[in-house]
C-alpha cells in the first residue's frame, strides 16, 4: 500500500483526491487532442475531447474541440495514445479485494502457494506476515487453500494453519470467497466446537472430522457465523483500507464498480470516503452475504428503502438485491416458490435484481422467476441480472433475450468443463451475443486477481483458461485454449461489454460507457490500442492515466 501511495504522490495525487461530490471546487477545463479516441458510440473514433466541469463539453477533431478553449483551458496532447470510457466493473467484492491488499495474498496473477503445491512456503510466508505484524490482533489473508476437497486433506487444514499462527486469530478468505479457513484462535473467537451450531442452516456448512471436530474450514453461509465474530473495524481503518482498494481499482482503469456484498455498513464507509474527498471511484452497492438466502423481514426491508433513499447520486447508489441460487456450486438455496415469491415483492417495490447462478439449475429457477415477476408486476425497465450463466441449457438460451436479462460474466473463470451435464457449453459467450443478450464482463474481483479489464478482454477474445499446474515454487503457468472457439468474442465485442454494456446494465448508460457531449467525464488512457494489437498481446497493454469526473485519479496524462 505504501508503494500505491508513493505512486499517487508522484503522479499529483495530492491534489486529486478532492473530487466532484466532495464538496470541492471542480478543476479548470481540459482539452485532450491528438488521441485515438475510441467513444463506444455509433461514430466510434475521435481525435480529442473537451471536459469542463466534470462532463464531456466536446468530442471531435482537434480543430472542432479546440474551439471550446478559454483562457483557462489546459490542452493535453495525448501523443496518438488511445482513450476508452472508463470501465464499470459491475461484479465485484471491494471489501473483501481491499481486505486482502492489506493482508497476505497468497493467490495472485504470478504466484498460487498452497499447502498441496509447498506447504512449507504456505506456512513460513503467513507466519512471516504474523511477525511483521505483531500488534494486529486478528490476521487476514487470501490463499486458494486446497481445491481437492478430499477428507483427509480437509483435516489438515486447521492444524497448518496453527502451526503458522498459533497465538492469534488467523482468518483466510478462499479465492473464491465461498469459504474461509481458520486457525484454532479464531474458531474460539467464534464459538464454534465440537457441539453442532444452533443453527441447521449454518450448521450444514461447517466442515467438521469424522469425529466431529469443526476442521477450520467455513464453507458458504457458515463463512457469517466468523463475521459476526468479528470485533467492529474503526471507521479510520476501514476508509484506509477501502481507500487503497480503490486505487488499485483504478490502476486497471476501472471507474465505476458494482459491489455485490455488503449493505449499509459498506454505504457508510464509502459515503465516509466522499466526506473526506477520497472516493475515486463510482459505488452501485448491492445487498447480499455469500451463499445466504434473503427473507423479507422489516428490518431487511427498512435496511433496503433506508440505503435506496439515502445514496442515489452519481457516486453512491443503492438499490441492488443480489440472489444466491447456489453457491459454488452447492445446491440452490431457495425453493422455487421462495425465490419466485421474494424476488416478485422486491420487483413490485422498485427494487433491481440480480442473481448468482452458475449451474443449469441455479439459471432456470432464476429464469423462472423473474418471469413470473414481470408477469405479475406488468412490463417496466428492469434490467434483470443474472450473474455468471456459465452452464446454459439449450432450450433456455432463449429466454434470456425474451426476459432482457443482463448476462455479468467474468472472462478470467473462462473456460472449463460445464458443471452441468447438459450445459451446452461453459460460458457461451457468442451465442448469448448472437441471441440478443446483453453481455457484460466484469471481474468478480478479488475472486478474480488482479481485476484487470484489458487481460479480461485478450482472455475473452482467446477462450484462456487460468491453471496453477501445481509447480512447487508456486508460480503460475499455461493459459491453453478451451476448444471452444466458436464462443469467443472479439476484442470490440468485449471492450462494449466492460464499458458501454456494462454503464448500461448498472443503470448509468446516461451519463456513462460512452464518451460523448453530456455525459460525466470518466475515461482511460491506455499504453497501445488495443482493437489494433495481436489479441495476445492486449494483457500486456498498461493504464497511463485513469480520469473519474474529469480529475487524474491513477497515472498521468502525456
Amino acid at each position: 500500500m505504501k508503494c500505491i501511495a508513493k505512486a499517487a504522490l508522484k503522479a499529483g495525487l495530492g491534489s486529486v483526491l478532492a473530487l466532484p461530490g466532495a464538496g470541492i471546487a471542480h478543476a479548470s477545463d481540459l482539452i485532450l487532442v491528438n488521441g485515438t479516441i475510441y467513444t463506444a458510440t455509433d461514430h466510434k473514433w475521435a481525435k480529442a475531447i473537451a471536459i469542463t466541469d466534470g462532463k464531456i463539453e466536446a468530442v471531435g477533431s482537434d480543430a472542432e474541440v479546440l474551439k471550446t478553449k478559454t483562457a483557462r483551458t489546459k490542452v493535453v496532447d495525448l501523443q496518438g495514445k488511445m482513450v476508452i470510457p472508463g470501465v464499470t466493473d459491475d461484479h465485484t467484492h471491494i471489501w473483501f479485494g481491499s481486505l486482502a491488499l492489506n493482508g497476505f495474498n497468497l493467490s495472485t496473477a504470478t504466484e498460487n502457494i498452497t499447502p498441496e503445491s509447498n506447504r512449507a512456503l504456505f506456512v513460513a510466508r503467513i507466519r512471516a506476515y504474523a511477525q511483521a505484524h505483531p500488534d494486529m490482533p486478528i490476521l487476514f489473508g487470501r490463499a486458494d487453500f486446497d481445491r481437492s476437497g478430499s477428507a483427509a486433506s480437509l483435516a489438515t487444514n486447521k492444524a497448518i494453519l496453527d502451526e503458522a499462527v498459533p497465538d492469534r486469530p488467523l482468518v483466510v478468505h478462499s479465492w473464491t470467497e465461498h469459504s474461509l479457513y481458520v486457525n484454532s484462535r479464531a474458531l474460539a473467537l467464534a464459538g464454534i466446537t465440537d457441539k453442532p451450531l444452533p443453527d441447521p442452516v449454518e450448521e450444514q456448512y461447517i466442515v467438521r472430522d469424522a469425529a466431529g471436530h469443526p476442521t477450520g474450514v467455513l464453507r458458504e453461509g457458515a463463512q457469517e457465523v466468523m463475521e459476526r465474530a468479528l470485533p467492529p473495524m474503526p471507521m479510520d481503518e476501514k476508509v484506509r483500507i477501502l481507500g487503497n482498494g480503490l486505487h488499485f481499482m483504478n490502476s486497471f482503469g476501472i471507474t465505476s464498480a458494482a459491489q455485490l456484498t455488503g449493505g449499509l455498513d459498506d454505504l457508510k464507509a464509502f459515503d465516509e470516503l466522499r466526506k473526506r474527498g477520497l472516493l475515486t471511484l463510482r459505488v452501485r452497492q448491492g445487498f447480499g452475504a455469500v451463499a445466504v438466502d434473503h427473507h423479507l423481514t422489516p428490518k431487511f426491508l427498512a435496511d433496503l428503502e433506508t440505503a435506496r433513499t439515502t445514496w442515489h447520486d452519481d457516486w453512491i447508489s443503492a438499490n441492488i438485491v443480489k440472489f444466491f441460487m447456489d453457491g459454488a456450486p452447492t445446491p440452490p438455496l431457495y425453493t422455487a416458490e421462495e425465490y419466485t415469491r421474494i424476488v416478485t415483492e422486491l420487483d413490485k417495490r422498485g427494487y433491481y435484481l440480480t442473481s448468482h447462478a452458475l449451474t443449469t439449475d441455479g439459471i432456470k429457477m432464476a429464469l423462472d422467476g423473474y418471469e413470473s415477476a414481470e408477469k405479475a408486476n406488468g412490463p417496466k425497465d428492469r434490467r434483470f441480472r443474472m450473474e455468471h450463466g456459465e452452464d446454459i441449457r439449450a432450450a433456455d438460451l432463449p429466454r434470456f433475450a425474451g426476459l432482457g436479462i443482463v448476462v455479468s460474466t467474468q472472462p478470467a473463470f473462462c473456460c472449463g468443463t460445464t458443471m452441468s451435464p447438459d450445459a451446452i457449453t461453459s460460458n457461451p459467450w457468442n451465442s448469448l451475443l448472437k441471441s440478443g443478450v446483453k453481455l457484460v464482463f466484469s471481474s468478480d474481483w478479488p475472486c478474480s486477481w488482479p481485476p484487470n479489464p484489458l487481460a479480461g478482454i485478450e482472455q475473452a477474445v482467446m477462450r484462456y483458461t487460468w491453471e496453477n499446474p501445481g509447480k512447487p515454487d508456486g508460480s503460475r503457468a499455461g493459459m491453453p485454449s478451451d476448444g471452444h472457439a466458436e464462443e469467443a468474442v472479439t476484442a470490440e465485442q468485449a471492450l462494449l461489454a466492460y464499458t458501454r454494456t456494462a454503464a448500461w446494465a448498472n443503470h448509468m448508460d446516461d451519463k456513462l460507457g460512452t464518451l460523448e457531449t453530456g455525459k460525466l467525464a470518466d475515461l482511460v488512457v491506455l499504453s497501445q490500442n488495443i482493437l489494433a494489437i495481436p489479441a495476445n498481446q492486449i494483457g500486456k497493454t498498461t493504464v497511463d492515466a485513469t480520469v473519474v469526473g474529469g480529475r487524474v485519479v491513477y497515472g498521468q496524462l502525456p
